[in-house]
């Protein structure tokens, strides 16, 4: 265990032997580094100058001559990479460093740049060049970082470690507090959630009140289903300081996210009422009155984060998507160009704009701003994946899959995305084989997500391989554990298996994080009838009618319910109250004039069928 963390107690970073416990090999090298360190503290300052050729009598070169050159050098890639010239940076930083092959700060602007154009080994050289002569542990902390993008989680911990340890050794306590934050961010990237904990709660234990590890703290814990101790650490830091936005736009996030959107309002309302005009709280809010459709509220709320912050992405691209979804598509899409025009390089807001180009039509607009964005980063996953779709739109299965393909070799989320899309492919195809070696290869090379892990789990269901399905229904819980899509499946999988065990546990699961999904009730309810379960069934469908009480699927499924029990006024009354929900919901009307036949009410019955025919019959309605 690395001296810097035996403060941890148990906390194991890789496996190795007794000896290499006791005596670490990279506490040596974090010593040498130190040693630089101890030297110089300035990061922005130049790490040497150029040594003057053996027994030449030439006068050296003057240090801040050689400080400005190195600087200017710099500052003039780092502009040429902000405007998209990635490849000509690279060269003009390449070459600053056959001059001066010792300077930390180029050194980590080209690994970044060669990580960014997915040029992993290249990336990897430059990070050790940065990290052996950069003036702080900023550098290694980058390629820790970059390590566990890579997957590389023991390196990334070696490498953690060492700075830790250089940073304990100077008595830095802040740069302490640092290293372990982002050493925590990194665990909540693995989904160490327990050992991300350990990590924020000892950066507490120097810092007691740092707001942003207190909130990193929460987000952890509600991420790893630890809801109670998630609101609990939101508040403290509420406590500490009650103009602290985060603090408030977090704890309103998980109430809403449990269906609890009165609290989540009430929240939402304390932290502007008591917090300085803040944009990404505004914006939250506005984002969760445009998913109930509340687009008034939801359009002021954006105004208000823009007065805040003119120049807020999220809230450009949220009120331009909220215009377009109630009709004003002119003015959505200058919105997003206005986005544009702040950020001109910002390969996002291109990305909106073709996906908003494509939702309307413009076909061939959409594929110029991404090809645009491809010419600029060219391992751009997510611009692979949507051109993927387009093709898939048309049609052209082959050039889909070669979009998916070519997205696969990016390092970005988007990479995923496209292992997803090229499965799906070969799998409609009938490559069953072959869709499994892309969903096992973006596994092995990207890790997975709840979506990538939920979609293969479905693929496997579908194959009838029931077994592997819920293998991976499990790993995508583990990713994200408050994802109640990812519940609802496993239980419906579960269900099909007669493990009626795991099936309860995963659908109490789902309804304990999404309460006010009025399918869970559902199919759990239906689930018990079929299994005898009399009480608990009409329970669970006397719980979702209160709760959803505009679901005519579910009413319907209660009256069916009843009237296989005997009670046919309770159903009776059911239909009734489903009838009353506008719009009609014609299978409800249909199983009630049945219902009504069956009692002998043949004028009844043909008055209630006659509604349901008069319904829309390009709704396609089915029964879980």
């Amino acid at each position: 265990m690395h001296a810097s963390v035996q403060a941890l107690g148990h906390f194991p970073l890789h496996s190795r032997s007794k000896r290499e416990q006791l005596e670490p090999p990279s506490i040596p090298s974090a010593q040498r580094r130190q040693h630089s360190l101890s030297k110089q503290t300035n990061f922005s300052r130049c790490s040497c100058v150029a040594e003057a050729p053996a027994q030449t009598p030439v006068k050296p070169p003057d240090r801040s001559t050689q400080h400005c050159a190195q600087k200017k050098l710099a500052a003039y890639a780092k502009n040429l990479a902000a405007k998209g010239k990635t490849q000509e940076a690279l060269q003009k930083l390449h070459k600053g460093l056959q001059q001066w092959p010792k300077n930390g700060y180029m050194a980590l602007l080209a690994a970044n740049l060669e990580a960014k154009q997915g040029r992993i080994d290249n990336a990897r050289k430059m990070y050790a060049v940065a990290a052996a002569h950069a003036l702080s542990t900023i550098a290694v902390q980058a390629w820790a970082g970059f390590e566990v993008k890579h997957r590389g989680y023991a390196k990334a911990d070696d490498l953690f470690a060492e700075a830790l340890v250089s940073e304990q050794a100077r008595g830095a306590t802040d740069r302490q507090v640092s290293v372990l934050k982002a050493w925590g961010d990194a665990k909540v990237l693995q989904g160490s959630l327990q050992e991300a904990g350990t990590l924020y709660e000892q950066a507490l234990g120097i810092q007691p009140d740092s707001l942003d590890i207190i909130v990193a703290n929460a987000r952890a814990k509600e991420k790893s289903g630890k809801l109670q101790q998630a609101r609990q650490w939101y508040r403290r830091a509420i406590v500490v300081d009650r103009n602290y936005a985060p603090a408030y736009q977090g704890i309103a996030y998980l109430e809403s996210n449990q269906g609890n959107y009165r609290a989540a309002q009430q929240l939402f309302q304390q932290g502007t009422d008591n917090c300085p005009p803040h944009a990404p709280l505004f914006n939250a809010w506005a984002s969760m009155e445009a998913n109930r459709s509340n687009i008034p509220r939801a359009r002021a709320l954006y105004e208000l984060a823009l007065e805040a912050d003119p120049h807020h992405l999220q809230s450009l691209l949220g009120l331009g998507s909220l215009e377009a979804r109630a009709g004003d598509v002119d003015r959505g899409l200058k919105l997003l160009q206005d986005g544009l025009r702040l950020q001109p390089g910002n390969k996002q807001i291109r990305h909106s704009i073709a996906q908003w180009q494509r939702q309307h039509g413009q076909k061939e607009d959409a594929k110029a701003q991404l090809q645009h964005v491809l010419s600029k980063d060219p391992c751009n996953g997510h611009a692979w994946h949507t051109l993927g779709q387009m093709a898939e739109e048309t049609g052209d299965l082959q050039q889909a899959a070669q979009c998916y393909t070519d997205g696969t070799q990016g390092t970005d989320s988007g990479a995923l995305l496209c292992y997803e899309g090229l499965a799906n492919v070969e799998a409609f195809w009938g490559h069953e084989a072959r869709a499994r070696a892309v969903f096992q290869e973006g596994h092995s090379k990207c890790g997975g997500s709840s979506r990538f892990y939920r979609g293969w789990a479905q693929f496997e269901k579908k194959h009838a391989e029931l077994a592997r399905a819920s293998d991976l229904f499990a790993m995508a819980a583990a990713e994200a554990p408050t994802d109640a899509r990812t519940w609802l499946n496993w239980a419906l999988l579960e269900r099909r298996r007669d493990h009626y065990g795991p099936a309860r546990r995963c659908f109490a699961r789902a309804l304990d994080l999404s309460p006010r999904n009025p399918y869970i009730y559902q199919t759990w309810a239906t689930m018990e009838a079929k299994q005898g379960n009399t009480k608990k069934a009409r329970g669970l469908y006397a719980q979702g009618c209160v709760i959803c009480p505009r679901t005519p699927s579910l009413i319907m499924e209660w009256a069916l319910f009843e009237t296989k029990k005997g009670d046919d006024s309770q159903a009776r009354r059911l239909f009734q109250q489903g009838a009353n929900i506008d719009p009609p919901h014609p299978p409800l009307l249909t199983a009630w004039a049945q219902f009504e036949a069956c009692q002998g009410q043949q004028q009844e019955a043909i008055r209630i069928q006659a509604i349901a025919d008069a319904c829309d019959t390009s709704v396609v309605y089915r029964r879980l």
